[in-house]
């Protein structure tokens, strides 16, 4: 699914329910389907254990993405004067088309933001659930450092990174 949203208007509430609202099939069947054990094995450790999981899914997995959007949203709407982005929802993908020109330094720091912050807030993840011992919180952590991996030009992030080092003026 594709929409056109003016770049102002989109906080981070609303970019959350762009994400629900997209995936909501799939988030539905994830919480069915974990919660087929609980009704075979009912007990506080499966409760338990189904939990942690959705910790993981939802603050891991499905938080992080949103931020990780909402990071190069953040960026251009500090970046830019009012515009235009659309946003396209794949299953397996998420993309945003400013459409507007963008600066070779406006594209590295809309790029390179979410793959240099994210990594932190899961070192941080990482250290708690180190420190804690909680085995939850630390897998979340990893979810996060591993957004580094956007970088890499096959990747969305990576081929704006690869396009701003390689244009001679805006693109």
């Amino acid at each position: 699914m594709t929409s056109t949203y003016i770049l102002h208007q989109i906080s981070f509430l609303f970019l959350t329910k762009l994400f629900f609202g997209n995936y909501k099939k799939m988030l539905f069947t994830v919480i069915l389907v974990t919660l087929i054990p609980f009704l075979i094995y009912p007990s506080f450790i499966m409760a338990h254990f189904i939990l942690k999981f959705y910790v993981i899914f939802f603050v891991g997995l499905f938080l992080s993405y949103i931020i990780h959007e909402y990071l190069h949203i953040w960026c251009l709407k500090r970046s830019r004067q009012p515009g235009e982005i659309v946003v396209e929802f794949s299953l397996m993908k998420i993309s945003l088309y400013p459409q507007f020109e963008l600066s070779k330094g406006e594209m590295l720091k809309v790029a390179l933001l979410p793959a240099l912050a994210l990594p932190i807030v899961g070192l941080g993840f990482v250290s708690i659930g180190t420190w804690t011992e909680q085995t939850f919180l630390t897998l979340t952590g990893y979810i996060y450092i591993l957004h580094v991996i956007n970088i890499l030009p096959p990747l969305g992030d990576g081929i704006m990174i690869l396009k701003a080092l390689l244009t001679n003026n805006s693109a």
